[in-house]
């Protein structure tokens, strides 16, 4: 729990204009503490209005130390409640969910709250006029001194802030208000190759739950077509050697039993090689918290597609992303086929890199067909989520795949040399 403290003063509310925000992380460290410090950061406070003639009236504080929370104090007033307001958000599409943690403050060591207090979310469409203020779920009684953790889903809207409003039961009453967290739910697996994604250049992330870091153009990171489907784009532009990210839906923090499988290729208008290293990071934002799964994933101009599958550890991280370095300018790359699952059916030690990887059709039999300086001996086919499909001898460097249904799917092949080549094809 945290130390509080309180400070004497009135606050003034404010608002000024500022970008919207797709999320918000906010644990209020970077904050300045005091009792007259809203607006901001672009966060903002309403204050219920003081019923007597002397102090202390209603504030919204912030802590002091180190790690620093948003302190409701009813002061005189403890029935009208007290509003903290959040950045814009972007208009809400109901797909993401709002967190926070929240306990009363005693007034000193072993003494009881004065009274209890709710919060009730809600969303307004002017951050200045709570008469705008349109509840969210059902309001969280809050009896605690120990701060508990709280979340509600934020339904779809055309009011852009989040609101906390926090309604005491008596005088005095003091409600903290920290690690307010607004985002798409963390999810247990990942099964991604993109063709719901609507394909477009500097306006295709975010999206769905994935989003971007780039470089110094929108354009670094885009959703686009690539042999008949959907792939994550990067384009380097003319910035080689800044790094640029596609970053994965929050997910459970990892235990180690998963893996990641994706695939990663040259786009047909790459002006130069590129590296895709795929990693952790703490937080959406900031690349700085970047750790590598594994040895980057270097890409020709020319070459073939190369399935990837990496050991997720145990971490607290809980963001995989993609690292995109182009070595030239116009360097462009893709992203494919994501899975982050228990992959029992495709282990590490099946995937191999072949820089002399085969050139293949699918004729008009429904067969692979290599061409090739070499015989291919034996294939595996994959789904797009990494099961098993089919597999066996490929004939005269031919291999059926009539069987299987319409869709996505990669595969592996063996040569007569134990040459191993990866590469995708869809099935119509």
């Amino acid at each position: 729990m945290k130390l509080k403290l309180l400070f004497t003063g009135l606050v003034f509310s404010a608002f000024a204009a500022n970008a919207q925000v797709a999320t918000l992380n906010e644990t209020f460290d970077a904050f300045t503490s005091g009792n007259a410090t809203f607006p901001q950061n672009n966060w903002s406070a309403i204050l219920a209005p003081n019923t007597q003639p002397y102090p202390p009236a209603p504030m919204m504080i912030v802590t002091t130390g180190a790690n620093k929370a948003v302190q409701s104090y009813a002061g005189n007033n403890g029935a009208a409640p007290s509003y903290l307001i959040t950045p814009q958000i972007v208009a809400p599409a109901g797909d993401k969910t709002l967190s926070f943690t929240a306990g009363l403050v005693a007034p000193s060591p072993g003494v009881p709250s004065p009274g209890t207090s709710t919060i009730q979310i809600g969303l307004a469409s002017n951050p200045a006029d709570m008469t705008t203020f349109t509840a969210v779920g059902n309001p969280f009684s809050i009896t605690e001194i120990n701060n508990q953790s709280y979340s509600v889903n934020i339904t779809a809207s055309t009011s852009s802030y989040i609101v906390f409003k926090i309604t005491p039961t008596a005088g005095h009453t003091a409600t903290l208000i920290d690690d307010v967290v607004y985002e798409t739910p963390a999810v247990g697996t990942i099964n991604e190759n993109f063709n719901s994604f609507v394909a477009a250049t500097s306006t295709g992330l975010p999206q769905n739950g994935w989003n971007k870091v780039i470089a110094n153009s929108a354009i670094n990171v885009y959703i686009a077509p690539n042999n008949g489907s959907n792939t994550a784009q990067f384009y380097a532009s003319n910035s080689p050697g800044t790094p640029s990210y596609l970053v994965a839906p929050k997910i459970i923090a990892p235990n180690g039993t998963k893996k990641l499988k994706f695939t990663v290729g040259t786009s047909s208008n790459s002006g130069g090689s590129s590296t895709i290293e795929a990693g952790m990071v703490s937080n959406l934002t900031d690349m700085t918290t970047f750790t590598s799964l594994g040895t980057p994933a270097t890409i020709a101009v020319g070459s073939s597609p190369q399935i990837i599958t990496l050991d997720v550890p145990t971490s607290t991280k809980q963001y995989i992303v993609w690292k995109f370095t182009g070595a030239a300018a116009h360097s462009a790359a893709y992203v494919d086929d994501v899975v982050y699952d228990v992959l029992t059916s495709l282990g590490t030690s099946d995937v191999k890199t072949n820089t002399n990887a085969f050139k293949f059709v699918i004729n008009a039999n429904n067969e692979i067909q290599f061409v090739g300086k070499s015989n291919v001996k034996s294939v595996k086919v994959y789904s797009a989520s990494g099961n098993l499909v089919a597999q066996g001898a490929a004939n005269n460097n031919r291999f059926d795949v009539s069987s299987l249904a319409t869709g996505v799917y990669v595969f592996t092949s063996e040569d007569d040399n134990k040459t191993v080549s990866h590469s995708k094809f869809i099935k119509k």
